[in-house]
């Protein structure tokens, strides 16, 4: 897979093309002719041309890839050319961040604080650990996501001690590791309150003085999972389904001129492969003899920060050493994806 990504990426680099159209084509004689000499033991003449039209086209398709990804980066900011950072100051901004204990929520919550940014951090413990406990820019709040009283409750307290947060963080996160018919009722129940309801309860909290300010930016921590529904974490997978799609909904809705009219708050979608944290303790194995990799979790959160800081929307696709177009795997013919599946999970 890391091989293929890497020869991918480099076949699709206009630069490398480019360079070897360029001196098979229009460099000096003294230049291209030696070139075509060392080549013709190994390609014949014909060949030769149909390794010129080849890198025609992955020349173009390079380019391509290129202004593509600009006008996808534009598209999810509202085709707005300005970034949002000059309306920021990040001593002054207030970020929530749901599971901040440990994991991405920790890594996150004191990246931020690295850059002044004032945290409150939402878990279910009595206080944080010790060492962020210590960090006078991290408040804690004891909070259960999965109440929506209680969410209120915090978002009321926030604001009181506070002000109005202009980020939301919805990392909270849990899994387990059972086939479909194993899972019992409690568990399918609480993996879908932690891991989505919980989002319309914070969105519902926070986002509306976001809207009126015409400010703000909400990062949903989905999953490579997205994209795949990987046995036997299927319910796990099911909620990051779900969560690309509110994060979808949720930015519509924010550009839509017919419902609240705020481009300028912006919006991120994070998909990471599995990561080398607690929640993947118990089912590591799982992941591994599958055949993928768990990732340092710090290349999450630097990703999340980086993208916050950047103050613009976007999605952030995480997959470690396996090729990009994984994520597009729900488009592959039928018959593609079913026999990787087949594959992997044999």
């Amino acid at each position: 897979m890391a091989a293929l990504s890497s020869l991918v990426k480099l076949s699709l680099n206009p630069v490398v093309s480019g360079a070897l159209l360029l001196a098979l084509t229009q460099a000096p004689a003294s230049v291209r002719e030696p070139l075509i000499d060392a080549l013709r033991p190994y390609i014949s003449p014909i060949n030769l041309d149909r390794t010129v039209t080849g890198l025609k086209w992955l020349f173009g398709l390079g380019l391509y890839g290129i202004a593509s990804k600009w006008l996808g980066d534009l598209a999810q900011n509202n085709f707005r050319l300005r970034s949002e950072r000059h309306r920021y100051d990040w001593p002054k901004e207030i970020a929530v961040v749901t599971g901040a204990a440990s994991g991405f929520g920790r890594l996150i919550s004191e990246s931020l604080a690295s850059h002044g940014v004032n945290i409150m951090a939402l878990d279910l413990g009595d206080s944080l650990p010790k060492d962020m406990q210590s960090n006078p820019k991290i408040h804690y709040y004891k909070c259960d996501v999965t109440d929506p009283d209680t969410v209120n409750k915090v978002a009321a307290q926030i604001r009181s001690e506070h002000g109005d947060p202009s980020i939301l963080i919805n990392n909270a996160g849990i899994a387990f590791d059972a086939l479909i018919t194993d899972c019992k009722p409690a568990q399918v129940r609480r993996i879908f309150d932690v891991n989505i309801i919980s989002h319309y309860y914070t969105i519902g909290a926070f986002v509306p003085a976001m809207i009126k300010a015409k400010k703000g930016h909400v990062v949903t921590l989905a999953s490579m999972a997205s994209f795949i529904s990987t046995p036997p974490i299927v319910a796990y997978c099911n909620t990051k389904v779900a969560a690309l799609s509110l994060h979808e909904g949720l930015t519509n809705e924010l550009r839509s001129k017919k419902m609240h009219n705020a481009p300028e708050v912006k919006t991120t979608v994070v998909h990471p492969t599995f990561a080398a944290t607690a929640m993947t303790t118990d089912f590591a194995d799982t992941i591994q003899k599958s055949g993928m990799e768990l990732i340092d979790p710090r290349v999450v959160s630097d990703a999340v920060v980086g993208q916050i800081l950047k103050c613009k929307g976007g999605q952030i696709i995480l997959n470690g050493k396996a090729p990009d177009l994984l994520s597009g795997i729900r488009g592959w013919p039928h018959w593609i994806s079913s026999s990787l599946m087949n594959l992997v999970f044999r």
